[in-house]
């Protein structure tokens, strides 16, 4: 059941809050990409392998904290993973060379995933499927702010004290987030599972809800997104920074161009949930997707590369993610009430993994053109248009 109103919007904004934890060791990090290559000496393609690694760290450790959590808890998980998430960024913060650096990145993953893992798993814990799709909207809504002031931050920081106060500034946002949770989260998890970290029960939970076809088309849906939107993360600072002499602070603006789309969209879905199927949502999404996709393929192929030509479509691509993924996530929740932690870091787990892989084929067809990126955003979209065409027409079934 829902919960007061007063008592909602407190936990949408620390569940915003810890969510973002991921989500801002990417964005305030941007900027600096191109920076940290010429002050470690590394090429660019080991400076791009920092973010790969982050991404691949952050799907894996989910498959442990999410049924961690399904176990002893939501909050004793959560304050394990963010002081993982401090170690790691210490030794960022610390690091001479690019390989403790890329070491550094990893387990900065390890620990940051906790966040979007436990906070998907409360809001199944404490929402039905309309609150928490409208709950997931505001978060998105909410959340569009960390992708728009966060590299815009980071550009600052790079700019007046160098790379390694970005990991600082990381630093504060993970103990600031870390104290609002032991003093506002309470324990959700009212269901506790024993045996959810067993390596056989894991695994059977696993099989569960890769069983069902809500589950299965909607994560493809939100991996998909989500590989789009890393590519283009991984791309455009290269892109925008050494390829048209954008200096780190003015593209840190440009994020906030984007994100406009992401808002947009998670505005019109909180407005639209309970009310339009999952599936009418994330098939209008799709198509977004398929039109920002398609046109930025169409700029890259035809030579036109420009910071408006590689933004505006984006926007197009992102208003559809804003859109689609809430009810899309709430949806393929609703039939796991006992392995939320699980169904949760499933989730994560794929749509991280995705990402990775998607940063690595950009960053090895890079050629100093679009191409790359624009490709794998294009394919990102036609991905998912199939996820959405794939999901069941009766939502409440899985």
């Amino acid at each position: 059941m829902a919960e007061p109103a007063r008592a909602t919007v407190g936990t949408i904004a620390l569940l915003t809050a810890i969510s973002m934890l991921g989500q801002m060791s990417i964005a305030m990090y941007l900027p600096s990409l191109p920076s940290l290559a010429q002050a470690l000496g590394a090429p660019a393609a080991e400076v791009k392998l920092t973010m790969t690694v982050f991404l691949a760290a952050f799907a894996c450790a989910q498959l442990v904290w999410g049924p961690l959590s399904d176990r002893v808890g939501r909050r004793p998980a959560l304050f394990a993973g963010i002081a993982v998430f401090l170690v790691g960024t210490a030794i960022c913060f610390l690091a001479q060379a690019i390989g403790a650096l890329i070491f550094g990145r990893f387990v900065q993953g390890l620990g940051a995933c906790v966040g979007v893992t436990i906070a998907r798993a409360v809001v199944r814990d404490r929402f039905e499927r309309a609150e928490g799709a409208r709950a997931l909207a505001f978060i998105g809504m909410t959340m569009a702010a960390g992708p728009a002031i966060a590299p815009a931050f980071g550009g600052q920081l790079q700019i007046l004290f160098g790379w390694r106060a970005v990991f600082l500034a990381l630093a504060l946002f993970g103990a600031a987030v870390a104290i609002a949770a032991f003093v506002r989260l309470d324990e959700s998890n009212r269901q506790r599972d024993p045996s959810a970290t067993d390596p056989g029960r894991m695994l059977g939970n696993y099989a569960t809800v890769l069983g069902a076809r809500v589950y299965l088309a909607y994560t493809a849906l939100a991996a998909a997104f989500f590989a789009g939107l890393m590519a283009y993360a991984t791309g455009l600072p290269f892109l925008l920074i050494d390829g048209f002499g954008m200096s780190p602070a003015v593209y840190g603006l440009i994020p906030s161009v984007t994100v406009v789309g992401y808002f947009a969209g998670s505005v019109l879905a909180g407005k639209r949930a309970g009310v339009t199927p999952p599936r009418k949502l994330a098939r209008a999404g799709a198509a977004c997707a398929m039109t920002g996709g398609t046109a930025l393929a169409g700029v890259a192929l035809a030579g036109l590369d420009h910071p408006v030509t590689l933004v505006a479509p984006m926007m197009i691509f992102m208003f559809g993610f804003g859109l689609a993924l809430p009810a899309a996530l709430a949806a393929s929740m609703q039939p796991f009430p006992r392995m939320a932690g699980a169904a949760a870091a499933l989730q994560g787990f794929v749509q991280m993994a995705t990402g990775a892989a998607c940063t690595l084929g950009v960053a090895a067809f890079a050629d100093g053109t679009a191409r790359s990126m624009a490709f794998a955003i294009f394919a990102a979209a036609c991905a998912v248009a199939l996820a959405a065409g794939a999901a069941p027409a009766d939502e409440k079934r899985a």
